[in-house]
């Protein structure tokens, strides 16, 4: 009598424990409903977007890669402690093209206008003419730059059909930044 109770306590939690493991797995689960939640309207956002739709006749040519504080070195190694020290918050650079031409949009998000003026200034050379029309952008030898709110903008082109283009881009862009 003792071993059938020392059997049947020894038995009986672990056939206990099957059960419920088995009734668990044989019931049918709850339908799931997942409930997709919107796009948060941050920064990257509002960064990104300004590559979408109308670029003045250009479209993107690849994907759109993002830098942070962490990975602007990767893009433009030297010259980042000039950014960072004006609170550079998120880079989007982008490759572009127009026909056979190609061309290279970096949009900086400084964070304040005041950053982007700064880092505008600094970066300034002294053979870039003033475009008419336009405080705050200057053209170059197959380059545009302007600052517009909390944005630094360096467009580059790679031959005469790009360069041509770059003030329509610039346009563009400076329109979807308001």
């Amino acid at each position: 009598m003792r071993t059938l109770a020392i059997v049947a306590l020894g038995v009986l939690p672990i056939a206990l424990v099957g059960w419920i493991f088995y009734r668990g797995a044989t019931q049918p689960l709850p339908e799931l409903v997942l409930v997709e939640s919107p796009p948060a309207a941050g920064p990257d956002v509002k960064l990104k977007a300004l590559f979408d739709g109308d670029l003045g006749g250009v479209t993107r040519n690849g994907e759109l890669a993002l830098y942070d504080e962490k990975t602007l070195f990767e893009y433009i190694n030297g010259a980042a402690p000039i950014f960072l020290e004006r609170h550079f918050r998120r880079l989007a650079a982008a490759e572009l093209k127009l026909q056979t031409s190609e061309l290279v949009c970096d949009v900086y998000d400084m964070g304040e206008a005041a950053n982007a003026t700064s880092i505008f200034d600094k970066e300034r050379s002294a053979s870039a003419r003033p475009v008419e029309g336009w405080d705050g952008a200057v053209s170059g030898s197959m380059s545009f730059v302007f600052h517009q709110g909390p944005y630094y903008v360096k467009l580059t082109a790679f031959d005469a059909t790009a360069e041509a283009a770059l003030p329509a881009l610039a346009r563009a862009l400076k329109g979807k930044m308001k």
